[in-house]
């Protein structure tokens, strides 16, 4: 996980309003993926992670912040067309989750509403 701004932004946020703090759970092997759960359930809700620009399909190979958040089943992928920087999941379920890219063009407050969702959906 890089500590670019909006990166930073978005982990303090979850951080402070939601009492969940990153857990590493790979660190040999993807030591920049951290994993935020419910406190009651344990079920992820978000994660953070660095992945290759080219795992969600775009044409240049660089590192790019993302979070992955659980998203109304079914609808990503109409979800992900409405927005160059939303995307069906990348390493999970693409019916159930969405990947937001953590470069500064989406703002934070839209981003913020969508962690309180997933946050919502994963409470059960």
């Amino acid at each position: 996980m890089n500590e670019n701004s909006q990166v930073k932004t978005v982990v303090e946020h979850i951080k402070s309003e939601y009492g969940a703090n990153p857990e590493f759970l790979w660190p040999d092997r993807y030591p920049g993926y951290a994993v935020f759960r419910h406190d009651n359930n344990k079920k992820w809700f978000a994660l953070v992670a660095t992945i290759s620009s080219k795992s969600l399909g775009l044409k240049e190979d660089k590192a790019i912040d993302v979070i992955n958040l659980k998203f109304d089943k079914n609808q990503t992928y109409d979800f992900a067309e409405t927005s160059d920087h939303i995307f069906p999941a990348y390493h999970m379920n693409k019916n159930n989750w969405i990947t937001i890219l953590l470069d500064g063009t989406l703002p934070n407050e839209m981003i913020f509403n969508l962690i309180e969702k997933s946050f919502l959906l994963s409470d059960n």
